[in-house]
């Protein structure tokens, strides 16, 4: 577990700025009442040129106060996301997780029934306690690596640790809060200006002719004293020519968010550069969003141009006066194919979200580790994260074992205990465990096959389904399946002899495989280790120490549950 050494300095600091601030806001109100009672007295005493400087002078100095105090509210909103992380952290430790508003229930997908089986996503969810990821792609990355990870490289996990272990992250973390609506963010769409240039039409002179025309007309009339009125033709004109002849379908992008998310990307990347961590694929990164820094800058105010645009009022004013669509069309031309260079930035970010996200494994649990790569399951001290207090188990195993025990014994959280380390070492973060060393294994699970029942599926069928499913892929990659009451749906002859055949083919495979069962029977299968949990009587009382045994259960507590509910 990360000690937050630099937590105290942070309130101090946030307490420290939050009185500068509330000291500008309140020099800003007095300029501003200032300034309102000046026009008053501009118009009462109808002193128009005393006052009119006085307003001029007032007005300039409020302005560059406002542009010299920016930096302090900026700061202050800096802080105050960095205590939201720490926050966060301190939540994560003690499983209270109501305020993490990120369930990824838009990434469930019924058809992998790891997903409901492992609550993969969704409330008190696996994502829901890792993600620290706000863009779009760096959810998705999120996503895809707790179902259907690619394989980072060691250097990608080295990353995470050392996130894990540094404070330093704290500060990535804090700068990903300036990413807002993610969600609605289309990549295509937004670096659709890097492909799109706008071509030069003949008719795009005409602006520029009406708005020389102007200028020159403006002169004359300040050298001649020529009828000031023509300009109005001149103005009427300029207008005119913008709108019909430079429109263009680009304009039309949301310039709002996209100047928004390329300005977060601008933020981020330059927290990230300025970071201390350094590892070879951390270092990378920076290297890569140091190279294409300038690029994001460009695409900010290309879009900050767009979203100007945006102001039907504004957008009339500068192209009556300056014709600005065609100063827009020709700085866009220029910039398009910097804005083009553009090639990591965006993918660069999100691994870094992925990483801050399997760091928090470390930075918020007192025992995890970096896992190995082995042709064995070999862990030890291994633990659930979304449980608390959760009684820690060793397994080391290489093939196929039958899971016996009593209800409520922890067959079934051992199994989703398992299966969620393993996705977290295929993810490339970090283990919870003392130690972790497996094989990678594509994980299949029938956990919850009677979750299926509100689709008219009777539980038999539902686990007939989900055994067929963990076929079509146990021969095809090495895979861990884990299946829970095993064909519990049938009859007891049926289920054993089911049962049976099934266990002997996933034996002559090389899958890893754990199946819990009440079924003693299955336990004699040659080739099969077993393992068991059990429950103690004291005083009448059933505890249960939730610690795995080898060989078989030689106990049971169904009529003592049945006792307990006061059925019988």
């Amino acid at each position: 577990m990360l000690e937050f050494k630099m937590i105290d300095n942070l309130l101090d600091s946030l307490k420290k700025y939050k009185k500068i601030t509330s000291i500008i806001s309140a020099v800003r109100l007095f300029l501003l009442l200032v300034l309102v009672i000046e026009f008053i007295l501009l118009f009462s005493l109808k002193e128009y040129l005393i006052y009119g400087i006085i307003i001029f002078i007032t007005l300039i100095i409020f302005l560059l106060f406002i542009i010299l105090t920016n930096k302090y509210y900026k700061y202050y909103e800096s802080l105050l996301d960095k205590d939201k992380c720490y926050k966060t952290h301190l939540n994560r430790r003690e499983l209270k997780l109501n305020s993490f508003n990120d369930l990824g229930e838009d990434f469930k997908n019924k058809n992998d029934y790891k997903i409901s089986d492992l609550d993969l996503f969704g409330r008190n969810s696996l994502y829901q306690y890792l993600t620290s990821a706000k863009t779009k792609k760096g959810r998705i990355l999120l996503a895809n690596q707790l179902t259907n990870p690619k394989e980072m490289s060691e250097d990608f996990s080295l990353m995470v640790n050392e996130f894990a272990k540094n404070e330093d992250s704290i500060d990535i973390e804090a700068s990903l809060y300036h990413f807002k609506n993610t969600k609605k963010v289309n990549y295509d769409e937004l670096m659709s200006v890097s492909k799109n240039k706008i071509k030069f039409k003949i008719t795009h002179i005409l602006p520029l002719l009406s708005f020389l025309g102007m200028v020159s007309y403006a002169i004359l009339v300040l050298l001649l004293g020529l009828n000031p009125f023509i300009l109005i033709i001149f103005l009427i004109t300029n207008l005119f020519f913008c709108k019909i002849f430079l429109q263009n379908e680009i304009f039309k992008l949301d310039g709002g968010m996209y100047q928004d998310t390329s300005n977060a990307y601008l933020y981020v990347s330059n927290v990230i550069i300025n970071n201390k961590i350094s590892t070879k694929r951390f270092d990378e990164i920076k290297n890569n969003l140091s190279n294409e820094v300038i690029y994001i800058k460009k695409l900010k105010s290309i879009y900050g141009l767009f979203n100007l645009k945006k102001n039907a009022i504004i957008d009339v004013i500068l192209n009556t006066l300056f014709i600005s669509d065609f100063w827009l069309i020709l700085y866009y031309n220029i910039n398009t194919l910097k804005v083009s260079n553009i090639k990591n930035t965006f993918d660069d970010i999100a691994e870094v979200e992925v990483a801050l996200s399997l760091a928090n494994v470390g930075i918020d649990n007192n025992i995890y580790t970096l896992p190995l790569k082995d042709s064995i399951i070999d862990v030890e001290e291994m633990y659930h994260p979304l449980i608390k207090n959760c009684v820690p188990n060793d397994i080391k195993f290489d093939h196929g074992i039958i899971l016996t025990g009593s209800n409520m014994s922890g067959k079934t959280t051992f199994m989703r205990t398992l299966a969620i380390n393993e996705i977290l070492y295929m993810a490339g973060g970090l283990c919870l465990a003392k130690s972790f060393k497996a094989p990678r294994l594509k994980v299949l699970t029938s956990l919850r096959a009677n979750d299926m029942l509100n689709e008219g599926i009777s539980t038999f069928y539902a686990e007939i389904l989900r055994m067929k499913e963990m076929m079509k892929y146990y021969n095809e990659e090495r895979c861990l399946i884990l299946v829970d009451e095993i064909f519990k749906g049938t009859n007891t002859n049926d289920r054993v002899n089911a049962s049976a055949k099934v266990i002997k083919k996933l034996l002559d495979s090389d899958t890893i495989f754990i199946i819990s069962t009440h079924d003693f029977e299955l336990s004699k299968e040659e080739g099969i280790k077993n393992y068991h949990f059990n429950e103690e009587y004291i005083d009448d009382k059933i505890t249960f120490d939730y610690k795995i045994k080898n060989g078989v259960s030689d106990t049971t507590n169904a009529i003592y549950l049945l006792k307990m509910a006061d059925i019988i």
